[in-house]
């Protein structure tokens, strides 16, 4: 009897732990798709928001002059935008998201996604008011959109978990 019980806890145990795996794997790995998809308060931008903050779990596609780094602060460096130099956006800590355009301005966005400094290579710190963060943004996308395009839809949509999991991150 002791030992049918044991069984019988232990399939629920490895069942569970299954489940929560690949809950956990399906939320990371599509985070892209989902955050397409989810609410979010204007101005918040949660698709360049899980594209690198999950850039590790993500499809990371082979596409000429794009490069990915992995390391302490994740980023997309494109190389193909216009013949410039390289254009990157990344985080270094799923707190500050940060874009380098090829003309060596930096734009530093906090956790919920607002401009909170912007830095110019020959004139130094640049007064926020005066960028047009919607232009930034656009910009932003042009450099990341191949990356988001080859985002593929997950097996089995958990988009309400996702939703319920980001609710306070993107409101």
């Amino acid at each position: 009897m002791r030992k049918k019980i044991f069984k019988v806890i232990a399939i629920v145990i490895v069942v569970a732990i299954l489940v929560i795996g690949y809950g956990y794997y399906n939320l990371k790995s599509n985070s892209v798709y989902y955050a397409k998809n989810t609410p979010h308060k204007e101005g918040t931008e949660p698709v360049l928001m899980m594209l690198v903050d999950n850039l590790g779990w993500i499809y990371n596609p082979d596409i000429e002059g794009i490069e990915y780094d992995y390391g302490a602060g994740r980023s997309i460096n494109n190389r193909n935008l216009e013949g410039k130099d390289v254009s990157w956006f990344g985080t270094f800590d799923g707190k500050k998201y940060i874009y380098g355009d090829a003309n060596y301005t930096l734009y530093r966005f906090n956790k919920k996604f607002e401009l909170s400094y912007v830095s110019e290579e020959k004139k130094g710190r640049v007064d926020i008011t005066d960028v047009d963060v919607k232009e930034v943004k656009k910009d932003i996308y042009k450099v990341v959109q191949p990356v988001i395009d080859r985002q593929t839809k997950p097996l089995i949509n958990l988009q309400w978990l996702f939703d319920i999991v980001y609710r306070d991150k993107f409101n």
